[in-house]
């Protein structure tokens, strides 16, 4: 394992991916450089690191200076002796986009989600086209590191599920920048058997009622909304139109069919929530779908 050690530039850019299936397509795509597992504190002005391999282990303390940062190797002891607040970790995995070098942070603690870091050495990052579902958070600062290790993201693992044209996208961007990590579907569960030909009997009975059984903290979002002239406003006016979006308002009535039968029927752990949309405008929706995520928290901004 090869430290970067010296003065740093550390200007980048942020993104939450929230389509797991999108992110393995892209990285599908790359050159894998490296992996390795991140504990990291702060104390003071300086942040202190160790890195990690099956064979290696070396640390380094940090300071920032503008858009530079100063690295250093160091010796154990100077690791532990300042690492017992703030603790993050996370493995990262290094991989090559042309000009650019993009980091994928799967953090472990203190909350488990994904960060994307984009970085270059000799190109221009505002030329950095981001990819389907990666939600850019760059200048946010609930996504510094260090805030992270202070409690800077309120909730993670939630899942906001819905049919097309409800307003997934819109409100996930909003809950992010207030420190809400979000799933865009439920891929592999949810969204893959939301389909006509799949009974209420079998989502139960064969895969949701497994799916809520597990260990999993994950709050499911189920996003409705019943103005189909609206719906329908909202598919047309996009420049592409799949079969999916002109069916628009019968799947959305799948969704409430679906959640009424799961309330009905199973244990959910207070873990599926149904959220009616109608009639309200965005910063309304994201408020609604807000509170029922974190009741406890003022939702006043």
């Amino acid at each position: 394992m090869k430290l970067e050690t010296g003065n740093l530039n550390n200007v980048e850019r942020k993104f939450i991916p929230v389509r797991k299936s999108n992110l393995k397509k892209y990285l599908d795509k790359l050159e894998k450089v490296e992996s390795y597992t991140i504990t990291q504190s702060y104390n003071g002005e300086y942040k202190y690191r160790k890195f990690e391999t099956s064979n290696d282990v070396k640390f380094t303390k940090s300071k920032r200076n503008g858009t530079i940062t100063v690295v250093t190797e160091i010796e154990e002891n100077e690791f532990l002796n300042n690492s017992k607040l703030q603790i993050i970790k996370k493995k990262r995995t290094k991989y090559i986009d042309g000009k650019y070098i993009v980091e994928i942070d799967e953090f472990l603690k203190p909350v488990e989600f994904t960060m994307i870091e984009v970085s270059s050495e000799n190109e221009n990052l505002a030329n950095y086209e981001a990819k389907d579902t990666f939600i850019e958070v760059t200048g946010n600062q609930i996504y510094s590191n260090e805030n992270i290790s202070k409690g800077s993201i309120k909730k993670a693992n939630v899942i906001v599920e819905g049919t097309d044209a409800v307003g997934k996208t819109t409100t996930i961007t909003k809950l992010l920048s207030d420190g809400i990590i979000c799933q865009d579907r439920c891929e592999d569960v949810i969204s893959k058997n939301m389909l006509f030909d799949v009974s209420n009997e079998k989502r139960g009975e064969e895969i949701y009622n497994k799916y809520f059984s597990n260990k999993s903290d994950a709050n499911i979002i189920f996003l409705v909304n019943f103005d189909e002239k609206e719906l329908m406003r909202r598919v047309t006016s996009r420049s592409k139109i799949s079969e999916f979006d002109l069916d628009a308002y019968k799947y959305g009535l799948l969704y409430k069919e679906t959640y009424d039968y799961m309330m009905a029927h199973y244990k959910t752990n207070g873990r599926l929530k149904l959220v009616d949309c109608t009639g309200l405008d965005v910063n309304q929706q994201y408020q609604k779908v807000k509170k029922s995520i974190l009741k406890e928290i003022d939702y006043e901004r």
